[in-house]
């Protein structure tokens, strides 16, 4: 497809990743180092236009279209930003993909915002995408136990699969922190991480924590939602609650750096897909994401 007016960079024909959280590189935020909270342009993107506050397609109608996060999904045509599209070594387009949100979640919010050290523990809840690409990460980091708690039994094996050396099936939060604390001799990992977005989970994260442990919060939960934590236990043993979003990623770098190592064999990427569905089979994808019964599920185009 063509390339907009003033474009470089690119050509057409280059394998790109999309970026749904694009950085303008000349914000506060951005020199600061922190490109995924770049402001420049998410209260245009967030309200489904492109950077410039304009849409660019309509339908069958004549109606305009709203562009999710800028780049769009569930389709074989977009129209995107050219500072949205990161280009890729050679890897299949599904592991792309899976770049492109889950697998950048989840590994960066271990690397980027834990920096989670060799030696380290760590609990996870949530052994879905997001959660097994943040058990990649904590492999990848050398964490010593790596901790998964889901309430689906089916998940143990995977869950096993990716680097967890526990995983604790159950729904009850009292029974998870209980088995956590466990694991580590009654001490509390140095890091937890909620991948799901419940307040509930994210109200025991804190009861999971070492001395000078920290908490990241992953999983976005509904606006407005809030929890409670125990404030005395937070100050005395200066434990630290951090919230992460799209892996506290710089995407130029980091989409790179993941297919690179998915190259490499050190992020098994392709294992997260356990189905393929077609574009009309959208409704079916999403029951089954709902169920919490896949890793990931991808759309394919073939």
């Amino acid at each position: 497809e063509p390339l907009g007016p003033g474009v470089t960079g690119l050509s057409i024909g280059d394998h790109v990743a999309l970026s749904w959280i694009p950085a303008c590189g000349a914000c506060r935020e951005c020199d600061r180092g922190l490109p995924n909270l770049c402001q420049t342009h998410l209260p245009n993107l967030w309200a489904g236009l492109m950077p410039d506050g304009t849409r660019r397609m309509v339908d069958a109608s004549g109606d305009p279209v709203f562009h999710l996060a800028a780049i769009s999904t569930w389709a074989t045509h977009s129209i995107v930003p050219a500072f949205s599209c990161v280009k890729m070594p050679d890897v299949p387009f599904e592991i792309s993909a899976l770049i492109g949100c889950g697998v950048t979640t989840g590994v960066g919010a271990v690397l980027n915002k834990a920096k989670v050290a060799a030696g380290d523990t760590v609990a996870i809840f949530g052994g879905g995408g997001v959660g097994l690409s943040t058990v990649m990460g904590a492999v990848i980091a050398g964490a010593s136990r790596i901790v998964v708690v889901d309430r689906n039994p089916d998940k143990d094996a995977m869950c096993r699969s990716f680097g967890a050396t526990d995983v604790v099936i159950t729904d009850d939060l009292t029974d998870a922190v209980s088995a956590i604390r466990e694991a580590t001799d009654g001490r509390g990992v140095d890091y937890v991480f909620d991948a799901v977005g419940l307040a509930a989970i994210e109200s025991v994260l804190l009861d999971c924590l070492a001395p000078a442990g920290t908490a990241v919060l992953v999983g976005i939960p509904s606006t407005g939602t809030a929890f409670e934590v125990g404030a005395a236990e937070f100050i005395r043993r200066e434990k630290v609650l951090t919230g992460s979003i799209f892996g506290s990623a710089d995407t130029a770098r980091d989409f790179v750096d993941y297919a690179q190592r998915y190259l490499d064999g050190r992020l098994p990427i392709d294992r997260l897909v356990t189905e393929r569905y077609r574009l009309d089979e959208i409704n079916e994808a999403c029951d089954a994401m709902l169920t919490g019964g896949v890793g990931r599920g991808v759309i394919v185009f073939d």
